[in-house]
């Protein structure tokens, strides 16, 4: 799909899901600006407060009950038609937009999983996620006393399994983990690997 035609289906999404979020943006290929674009990618924070309980009828099955007002939304728009849900699960979900003959990779940042190595990691490109969530001794981006486990930076420890995170680094803003990594900003068109030797 060209870049245009899917920042504006993107675009739609993000407004259309913002009422249940408390933090949505685009990400991915789009975000990059990149002229074809396969898939479209939206990195959220849901709002967690479930919505309200259905009313039970009686004489008819107990109605379903939502975690969030997004899972409520999204079960929605498969129920009318527009979407073909392939994966459903609490961080991830991949949804086939009928409508728009294009599937959305929608990433939903969960504790403890931090904004802005998310933002980071789903905006890529690949080669430069991969990049900075690699040791610096190992040619990445990461300093070598840190890991990245689960969408967050922690100290990198040894325990009697190999190598495991301790404790959290706050990476609340993307600039957060790029500064982390000796970086500065660098806008997402601009995202290269950069692998040592």
């Amino acid at each position: 799909m060209r870049h245009d035609s899917a920042l504006k289906v993107a675009e739609s999404l993000v407004e259309y899901f913002r009422p249940a979020c408390m933090r949505i943006e685009i990400a991915g290929s789009v975000r990059r600006g990149k002229p074809e674009v396969k898939d479209i990618e939206i990195v959220a924070i849901p709002a967690l407060s479930p919505p309200p309980p259905p009313k039970l009828e009686f004489g008819k099955p107990p109605p379903v009950v939502y975690r969030t007002l997004l899972d409520m939304m999204v079960v929605q728009m498969a129920s009318i038609g527009d979407i073909h849900i392939m994966k459903n699960g609490d961080r991830y979900k991949q949804i086939y937009l009928k409508y728009a003959g294009i599937c959305l990779d929608l990433f939903l940042v969960l504790p403890p999983a931090q904004w802005g190595v998310q933002m980071v990691i789903r905006t890529g490109p690949a080669d430069f996620s991969h990049w900075l969530v690699t040791r610096k001794s190992k040619g990445g981006g990461l300093p070598d006393d840190a890991i990245v486990e689960d969408g967050v930076v922690g100290n990198r420890i040894r325990n009697e399994k190999g190598f495991a995170r301790e404790g959290e680094i706050p990476m609340s803003e993307e600039i957060d983990f790029l500064k982390f990594c000796g970086l500065g900003w660098i806008e997402p068109k601009d995202r290269v690997a950069r692998w040592g030797r």
